[in-house]
């Protein structure tokens, strides 16, 4: 608005001086007047003007500011895993798929593949071409899984009979007469060799009796009993042993030992 009054103001004051400029000069001889033409100037001076009024302010726009690229660091090309913990890897998530192997502390394998909705990694165990689903709780897994395929989850599979141990005996054995009972204090140490995978546990017997039953895993049992004497004194108790290993799809063949205190 400042502007637009100083370039009439301008305006103004040019067609003024132009005016004078051509006003008739006095004559003492002369009493007439005559009228003084515009000229170019003064025509020129005025279309100035004009377009001084009626040209637009110009605008400024503020010089680009340039930001430095932000360096990418490197990511793995493929994802790795490593453990925390020992952890097994099995056919599936959890423990009714069978086992395959583990990656153990210190050891880093391959992912290949991740299962959103359960949140296990599928790997590659180290030094072999075995595809297994990986327990995630321990897990730390490096690089970009934003590719990995999705596993969809097996088919919970359907559990086999155990295998039956092997190797089953009596490592240990006391058999003392107790004269007023007239029975054999026994205690027996059993023990054998767990070749299953899949078993809920052991049960073992007494002479067709089930006295027992232990967890997965377990290779060793001692027992305490008393065996009454056979008449006639000093002939020898004998009573058999016998194992086998169970899971939800059943149990395997038995394995026994016999045991004899004289």
């Amino acid at each position: 608005m400042l502007k637009k009054k100083l370039i009439l103001f301008v305006y103004a004051f040019l067609i003024i001086v132009i005016t004078a400029c051509n006003l008739p000069s006095g004559n003492g001889d002369s009493g007439g007047t005559e009228e003084a033409p515009i000229d170019d100037l003064a025509l020129t001076v005025t279309a100035q003007a004009l377009l001084l009024q009626n040209s637009p302010t110009p605008e400024f726009t503020a010089t680009p500011q340039f930001t430095s690229t932000p360096e990418n660091t490197a990511t793995p090309s493929v994802p790795q895993v490593s453990v925390s913990v020992n952890t097994n890897c099995r056919t599936g998530p959890g423990v009714v798929y069978d086992l395959l192997g583990g990656l153990n502390i210190g050891q880093t394998a391959e992912v290949v593949g991740k299962s959103s909705s359960t949140g296990y990694w599928i790997i590659k165990l180290p030094g072999s071409n075995t595809i297994c689903w990986l327990f995630p709780q321990h897990a730390t897994v490096s690089g970009n899984t934003a590719n990995l395929p999705e596993y969809p989850v097996p088919p919970t599979p359907t559990p086999s009979l155990p295998a039956a141990p092997t190797n089953f005996k009596v490592d240990d054995k006391t058999c003392n007469i107790n004269g007023i009972t007239l029975k054999y204090e026994v205690t027996i140490k059993l023990t054998w060799n767990d070749v299953a995978n899949n078993e809920t546990g052991y049960r073992i017997y007494e002479n067709g009796t089930e006295i027992v039953a232990l967890a997965a895993d377990v290779t060793s049992y001692t027992y305490n009993t008393t065996i009454p004497i056979v008449p006639p004194p000093g002939s020898p108790a004998v009573f058999t042993y016998a194992i086998e290993a169970y899971n939800s799809a059943g149990k395997s063949s038995q394995k026994d030992v016999t045991v004899q205190c004289q």
